[in-house]
């Protein structure tokens, strides 16, 4: 074999363990996530342990730090996670003829996803309120954002003329997810009001709400 030969073999060989490892890091963060996830959710962060997290994923507990920096890098990084699918997840009802129509459908929809994740929302802001660092960090890696989806439906119902030209889209779902956040925190978490009670409240405001911004 020629010297070429050789170099080309091992380049190649090379290359496809640098693919494997690649594979091999991201089953591992999986499987840290998901384990992450159960474990945060039945002990809270206090009682997660690296090794708990660790033996439930399968791994070595070492690459909990490797990878995120250790255990309070994992829960910012399942936030993110479930952040992410709230800003691609699709909107499970059919469009609506109405401003009011839609933001209610909106409300109860966002309303009902939010009740499944108030475990961990929970760990989240008891983490926020007790450990400022922790805050800080939180909210740079979990902004607030309008859901595109949201804008989406709110441009067709401006094309249709359910809403005054001169209302930003951007500002209405900013808004509406602002109200969201407060509702989540201080009724579904901290309050623990029940989430009929929490839809109710919100629909008032949001019948309230589009009576500034829809035409007349």
């Amino acid at each position: 074999m020629s010297d070429t030969s050789q170099l080309k073999t091992v380049q190649d060989e090379s290359a496809d363990g640098q693919k494997g490892k690649k594979r091999d890091r991201s089953a591992s963060e999986e499987r840290l996530i998901s384990a992450g996830i159960e474990i945060f959710s039945k002990h809270g962060y206090d009682g997660s342990t690296t090794k708990l997290i660790a033996k439930k994923a399968d791994v070595n507990e070492s690459l909990i730090g490797r990878y995120f920096d250790g255990k309070e890098g994992l829960l910012l990084t399942i936030v993110e996670r479930f952040i992410e699918e709230v800003r691609t997840e699709e909107l499970a009802y059919p469009p609506q003829d109405t401003l009011a129509a839609e933001l209610s459908k909106y409300v109860d929809f966002k309303v009902g996803k939010s009740h499944d994740r108030d475990c961990l929302g929970k760990i989240i802001i008891c983490q926020c309120l007790t450990d400022n660092k922790f805050r800080k960090k939180a909210l740079e890696r979990i902004p607030m954002f309008a859901d595109p989806k949201l804008i989406e439906r709110l441009e067709r119902l401006q094309k249709m003329g359910q809403i005054k030209e001169s209302v930003t889209l951007e500002e209405i779902a900013e808004e509406i997810e602002t109200y969201l956040h407060g509702a989540f925190l201080f009724d579904l978490i901290l309050s623990e009001t029940p989430q009929e009670i929490v839809t109710k409240n919100a629909l008032r405001f949001i019948s309230h709400y589009t009576a500034g911004i829809g035409k007349s």
